[in-house]
């Protein structure tokens, strides 16, 4: 469960990483924004990588020197308060966010990790879903969303999917459960698109796919979802997010609880099939799909 404690780890850890990438967008070094401030060259270091707080006012500073956007300075303002105060949690906010905070929380984290292991049971990720696949799938929930909503859903996707192929990508490491591949999202036309998508994702040097069927023999628990960020390549900085109906769950302390999702994750991936087995699967499944007249599925 999320502490107190952990969650200001979590929210320095956060608003290191929103620094860093407005520092990066504005063209400085480190030194620069340190001597802005009148401190030491590693303060921001220590900043950017979670290690210490920042006060209002260096935040301020910072954020005048980087020329951050009003909503992003809103947005480090509220990380910031939320590590003094000991919040739990950052509240959801959708007239400025695409979403709640927490979601905003893990695609920074998801933007800033160096290597991504993510274990899905029922549906593909959405960074690897295609835009059909995510229409289908908002448009058929029972909230009847309008427009705008499904096509900011389609373009977030997009720009996470972008992560998979940017320069110097992370690793993505993806436990798949066949469940997850067969569950039928918009017809056999969209899904048939989708697997041949996953098959040409999985020939990337940044991505593994690896499928665990169902007549796998094994009685490791497959029915978890959950998706374990690195940095650094450094597996002390690992946090673990758990995505809940409205809502998620950051995990880095204690260091034993984090340790067994990833061993879990590693457990699974041991059962699934190779990532050269788990392509021949999707393509193989891809066909089965185009073989049939979208009234057949459901």
């Amino acid at each position: 469960m999320t502490t107190p404690a952990t969650a200001i780890g979590i929210q320095r850890r956060q608003l290191g990483n929103e620094l860093r990438r407005l520092r990066e967008d504005a063209g400085l070094i480190q030194e620069q924004a340190a001597a802005s401030l009148g401190k030491a060259a590693n303060m921001i270091s220590r900043v950017e990588n979670g290690k210490v707080g920042i006060s209002k006012a260096d935040l301020d500073e910072l954020l005048r020197l980087y020329q951050a956007s009003a909503k992003d300075a809103l947005w480090c303002r509220e990380l910031a308060t939320g590590a003094r105060r000991r919040r739990t949690r950052a509240s959801a906010e959708p007239t400025l966010y695409l979403g709640p905070k927490w979601f905003r929380a893990f695609r920074d984290f998801e933007q800033g990790a160096s290597q991504i292991m993510q274990v899905a049971s029922e549906i593909v990720p959405g960074n690897l879903q295609t835009e059909n696949y995510t229409r289908a799938m908002v448009s058929g929930r029972g909230s009847y969303p309008d427009y705008q909503t499904v096509e900011d859903t389609v373009r977030v996707r997009r720009e996470r999917q972008a992560l998979l192929t940017r320069e110097h990508a992370a690793q993505f490491t993806f436990v798949l459960s066949e469940s997850a591949l067969r569950r039928v999202i918009g017809g056999s036309k969209v899904m048939a698109e989708q697997l041949r998508h996953l098959a040409e994702l999985a020939l990337l040097p940044t991505v593994d796919i690896q499928v665990i069927p169902f007549d796998t023999l094994s009685y490791e628990p497959l029915s978890y979802a959950f998706t374990v960020l690195r940095f650094d390549h450094d597996s002390a900085t690992d946090i673990v997010y758990i995505e809940m109906y409205d809502n998620g769950i950051y995990l880095d302390k204690p260091p034993e609880a984090v340790r067994r999702y990833v061993e879990l994750q590693r457990r699974l991936q041991a059962i699934a099939l190779g990532p050269v087995e788990s392509r021949n699967f999707m393509v193989e499944l891809a066909g089965q799909f185009a073989a049939k007249p979208d009234e057949d599925w459901g």
